[in-house]
């Protein structure tokens, strides 16, 4: 009888706890008018502010986030350079936007209010009186917006206006406090809710879509004309000339459009001349209530656009058969320029970019769902962003997948979120759902917030039982419209509607960043005819898992397990299955080892062999196979096979392996690289041990019996540490410790025996320490190295350090590296000085560790000899013969410079010290300071490049003239680069992501 009470008892505090509670109000009204030919807003508010809290408040935060446009210091000028975005720090003065005019009055009497040059969009003020608890004040002010150019979300393209964010609005304040909040890119919004009405005045000939409902019947008849209209009938491409979306000019007469809305947390409108309208009504599940939906799009776009009105439709049905019923009696999306992702939601209204046309059906579900999930349920997005992205999400993949008729689970083939998110994971680089929207890294912010918190729903849903789910979000809603929960409210209701635990995901996966990876160990036969299943949990993070039972093909059953950590079992009753699978509702990021194979000699390995390249996320390991070519001056043409395993999501063990044939040499040849990686905790995130080898030929020798070649082979075994840094740092350090085996064959015979020419070895043993530091931030990145390398007869240390200073205009930069290095000689002699030396100009010649690619290695006379690597000296003149040398030290600085034109073409310019020059610098004075000048042509940048000097000091002069002669001097000169040893093979696929995902 204790328990039942306890039980009733527990029930009815969990109830309590999950019912709202006070909450604040503000009833707004605004009059504004646009002025589209300066692109300004003037205004004036009253807002009423009533206090519900049990708190006397003396202060009320009020949020001017127009002035976020103000300057490149604000907070989110700031964001935008760790997110290396540029293009408000090179905006012009005009092209910036700012609030002004402000004069705020608490029933009709002057107050102060203040803000700071760090964050100009918050602002303070001070009441007169307290405002004690139940009662209201009424704030005014006259206001003036500045608008921008379309940097984020508010802004003007020419006369195309999109005002979000753009009035005075104040900061929330509830249980936990004030919650004032700088305007951000990345990371959204916290109001109160309240009633809207207002005024907009603009030029006649606008239409003009924004929250809430319009009450002029003369607007709303123009509308319903332009709703009839016939769609165009051109057929518009990329290639088409936008006409149709051509300026029009603005009608001399104005218009005031009265705009009115309950129960909403913000006001946005959009003004355009050009659009298409399009109108139909859907009735909303649970009320039946009539809703019109508009759409507003540009001609050129009408094929794509032509039904988004449906789009609208079917998120107020499905939203509102698995959520709740839609409040409101409008739900709108119109076209426009959007520069903080596809879309943005409102209250009854989103914008939707221009660009996001390919996939606009899922754009318009996910931006319309929005109107439940921070519209109707108004969560603090800055602080807790998955409880609207990340659940929206979830509710449109829904969408999705009913309106497309779609049978697919979580793991989609091809490059997608739930493709990139998994090798975020594999790679240790994901984030916690449960943090606030600035700490996120760019890309991290899309996948873990929208796309991981779908997984873990659909996860938690197939959990609870799809109805005991739906019942908990129909009874979320219900609770908490209109208001504002946060994780615990939500968690609360859910666990009212199932007996299972709950804490597994909201008090610990939300927290976590490991990745989720289950594994069928083994499945025995016991004597009851059964088979005890025993399942692993690779993570330290307790979760449930289901195992799904095959028979061939079809699944015959599914099993759950409660939520643990290391080992569990579960008992299976069928007979005849063939094989056992993790559950594709769990999030699990390693699928390849989820598959159980009862008549397998190895259960759980399995390999699929594919052509070229692909992805993975299939349940056996893949391996690429494909043709190979590969060239250099002394092995000719080769061909062979490259087999690989590099994909996405990235294995811990990679090879890449290029075994091949030279016809030239009659040989085998080629290179490969083996590695594995750790991901420890502490200060190291990363530790990868690697292994890189290859043989090649790399010189000839003519003889009268015929051609002698001469191999080179290297084994480079190598161990990177990778340093833990804050993700939204631009720091990278690494420190690399590699050692090198390399077999050189060189000539036997003496030049006067031609009887038998023949090679002998030599084996050569180095090592070198490597430490990279690297700061990528969004203008002026430097770095800088520290090496050392030492072999039996030298130590050579060195430091390089690379600045990029940009110009104030985008794309446009001068470089700068410093070198300075310092050679020691164990064994004194020419042959060590010439070959390790520190080189002016790096060559094949000096690539003594053979870590660069090179077309000729030890070519003299030839275009293959103009071959450079921009290492030591960095100068680009060839010296051939490995002149300008040095075994003393070298100290020289390299320049270029972007030119203010289009075509890729640089100025360098590079001067060093060099005591000791080479005497084989014929004529060559006593002055130690070399320089030369010219033009880069960079084809591939920092990888192909073509240096063509045009200036040089005389000791090159006097080099390349003795040489081959002053007529040849420009011929010989030109140098070109192939620097294909500043990539990491292994590494390419989260390069190659990186690069083109901007994360």
């Amino acid at each position: 009888m204790k328990q039942i009470i306890f039980f009733l008892f527990l029930l009815v505090s969990i109830k309590s706890a999950a019912q709202p509670v006070w909450q604040q109000r503000v009833d707004t009204k605004i009059e504004v008018t646009l002025d589209d030919k300066h692109h300004y807003l003037n205004a004036y508010e009253e807002f009423t502010y009533t206090n519900n809290s049990p708190d006397t408040l003396t202060y009320l935060y009020i949020h001017l986030w127009p002035n976020a446009y103000k300057n490149d210091r604000t907070p989110f000028a700031r964001q935008l350079d760790v997110m290396h975005n540029t293009s408000f720090y090179y905006s012009k003065p005009k092209d910036k936007g700012y609030i002004d005019s402000l004069q705020f009055a608490i029933d009709d009497q002057s107050v102060e209010f203040s803000s700071t040059d760090n964050a100009p969009d918050i602002a303070r003020i001070e009441l007169r009186t307290p405002l004690l608890p139940h009662k209201s004040i009424k704030v005014a002010t006259p206001f003036r917006v500045k608008i921008p150019k379309v940097f984020s979300r508010m802004g003007h393209t020419g006369q195309n206006y999109y005002m979000s964010q753009w009035f005075p609005k104040p900061a929330v304040y509830d249980q936990k406090g004030w919650h004032p909040i700088s305007y951000l890119d990345q990371g959204e919004f916290f109001s109160e809710y309240g009633s809207y009405n207002v005024s907009i005045t603009l030029p006649d000939n606008y239409i003009v879509m924004a929250t809430g409902n319009c009450t002029d019947e003369k607007e709303n008849k123009w509308l319903d004309e332009l709703a009839g209209k016939p769609l165009p009938t051109a057929k518009y491409t990329k290639k088409t000339p936008r006409t149709a979306d051509s300026v029009i000019a603005s009608s001399k007469e104005m218009k005031t459009l009265h705009f009115h809305e309950d129960n909403i947390h913000d006001f946005a409108w959009f003004a355009d001349k050009r659009w298409i309208v399009r109108k139909d009504t859907v009735y909303t599940p649970g009320t039946n209530a009539l809703v019109t939906a508009w759409a507003a799009f540009m001609p050129s776009y009408w094929q794509k656009w032509q039904k988004a009105t449906d789009y609208l439709k079917e998120t107020v049905r499905h939203y509102g058969k698995w959520v709740g019923p839609y409040q409101y009696k409008t739900i709108k999306a119109v076209e426009g320029d959007l520069h903080a992702g596809s879309g943005m939601e409102y209250p009854t209204v989103t914008i939707i970019d221009k660009s996001a046309t390919s996939g606009l059906q899922t754009v318009v579900v996910h931006e319309a769902g929005h109107n439940w999930f921070y519209g109707m349920l108004g969560s603090n997005e800055r602080d807790h962003a998955w409880m609207d992205e990340g659940i929206n999400t979830f509710y449109e993949q829904k969408t999705d997948k009913e309106l497309n008729h779609d049978s697919s689970t979580a793991r989609k083939k091809g490059l997608n979120e739930t493709m990139a998110l998994f090798e975020k994971q594999a790679t240790h680089k994901d984030q916690a759902i449960e943090q606030t929207s600035a700490s996120f890294e760019k890309l991290n912010y899309g996948l873990d917030i929208y796309y991981k918190t779908s997984l873990y729903l659909r996860w938690l849903e197939a959990y609870m039982g799809p109805e005991n789910f739906e019942k908990g979000m129909h009874e979320y809603f219900e609770k908490w419209h209109f208001h504002h929960p946060y994780p615990e409210d939500f968690k609360q209701v859910m666990q009212l509607h199932t007996s299972k635990p709950l804490s597994w995901l909201f008090d610990s996966l939300f927290y976590s960043s490991e990745k989720t990876d289950f594994t069928i160990t083994k499945a025995r036969r016991q004597d009851n005819g059964t088979t005890e299943v025993t399942v692993k949990n690779n993570s330290d993070d307790a979760g449930p898992v289901n195992i799904v039972v095959y028979n061939k093909d079809s699944a015959v059953n599914n099993y759950w397990s409660e939520p643990f950590t290391g080992k569990t079992s579960l008992n299976i009753t069928d007979a005849n299955w063939t094989r056992i699978k993790i559950g594709d509702d769990i999030a699990d990021g390693k699928p390849q080892n989820d598959v159980y194979r009862r008549s397998a000699l190895f259960h759980h390995f399995g390999i699929k062999f594919k052509p070229f390249v692909g992805l993975n996320l299939d349940n056996k390991d893949r391996v690429f196979i494909s043709p190979a070519l590969a060239n250099n001056q002394y092995d000719g043409l080769m061909v062979g096979l490259l087999l690989h395993n590099l994909t996405l999501p990235e294995n811990r063990f990679r090879f890449a392996l290029a075994p091949l044939y030279s016809d030239e040499t009659k040989s085998f040849t080629g290179a490969g690289s083996v590695g594995y990686l750790w991901y420890p905790d502490g200060g190291i995130k990363e530790v990868m041990l690697q292994a890189d080898g290859k043989s090649f030929h790399y010189e000839e020798a003519d003889y009268p019996t015929g051609v002698v070649y001469q191999r080179f082979t290297k084994l480079a075994p190598s161990l990177r540490f990778t340093f833990n840094q804050n993700p939204l740092s631009t720091v990278s350090r690494t420190l690399t410790l590699k050692g090198y085996y390399i077999a050189e064959e060189v000539p036997d015979t003496p030049a006067f025996v031609m009887a038998s020419p023949g090679n002998k070895t030599t084996d050569h043993y180095y090592g070198k320490i490597d430490y990279h530091h690297m700061n990528n931030r969004g203008y002026n990145p430097f770095g800088y190295n520290l090496q050392a390398q030492a072999g039996a007869d030298f130590v050579k240390l060195s430091a390089e350090g690379n600045l990029c200073i940009d110009y104030n205009r985008r794309g446009k930069h001068l470089w700068l590296r410093g070198y300075l290095g310092k050679f020691f000689a164990i064994n004194n002699t020419a042959d060590v000085i010439s070959r390790y030396g520190l080189a002016a100009t790096y060559s094949g010649v000096n690539d003594y560790l053979y870590d660069g690619t090179y077309l000729g290695r030890t070519a003299y006379n030839d275009f293959n000899a103009q071959q450079i690597s921009i290492q030591e000296g960095g100068f680009k003149v060839p010296t051939f013969n490995q002149a300008a040398h040095s075994d003393n030290y070298m100290a020289t600085i390299n320049l270029k410079t972007d030119l203010p034109i289009k075509l890729p073409l640089r100025l360098f310019f590079d001067a060093g010290l060099m005591p000791n020059a080479n005497p084989s610098f014929t004529n060559s004075s006593s002055s130690t300071l070399l320089y030369d000048g010219g033009v880069e042509v960079y084809l591939i940048d920092h990888i192909v490049s073509v240096y063509i000097p045009v200036l040089m000091s005389s000791d090159f002069q006097n080099y390349l003239n003795n040489t081959f002669g002053h007529k040849n001097v420009f011929a010989h000169s030109v140098t070109f680069t192939l620097q294909l040893q500043n990539i990491n093979w292994l590494k390419a696929p989260g390069t190659v992501l990186r690069m083109a995902t901007g994360g």
